[in-house]
């Protein structure tokens, strides 16, 4: 009887596979130009990339790291991040769900 469930179980879950994040974690400096010179400090810095689902059904792309830091450089108009780290967030509320890369760092002009 288990086999009988265990091995249908095991299927579906290969079949539906399960999709992986990228990630940084201290993560020293990621730089946008060739400029060596020290940057003037912005603070605190934060872009994020997101996936949007309806019903279970992506209506966007999969979230990218590049994107994220994309993101955040676009919003700050920073040279360079010092001390960059990501996470994954989201939320599902069953009709609309939300998976996210977001890149916090320290920015610089």
């Amino acid at each position: 009887m288990i086999r009988k469930i265990a091995i249908p179980l095991a299927v579906l879950c290969l079949v539906s596979g399960c999709s992986t994040y990228q990630y940084a974690k201290n993560v020293k400096l990621i730089s946008f130009d060739n400029n060596a010179a020290a940057g003037k400090g912005v603070g605190p810095v934060r872009g994020e990339n997101c996936q949007a689902f309806v019903m279970g059904y992506a209506i966007s792309d999969a979230p990218t790291l590049d994107q994220a830091v994309a993101d955040a450089r676009s919003k700050n108009k920073v040279r360079y991040l010092n001390n960059v780290a990501t996470e994954n967030t989201g939320f599902n509320a069953v009709v609309f769900a939300k998976r996210c890369i977001v890149v916090r760092g320290t920015g610089y002009e």
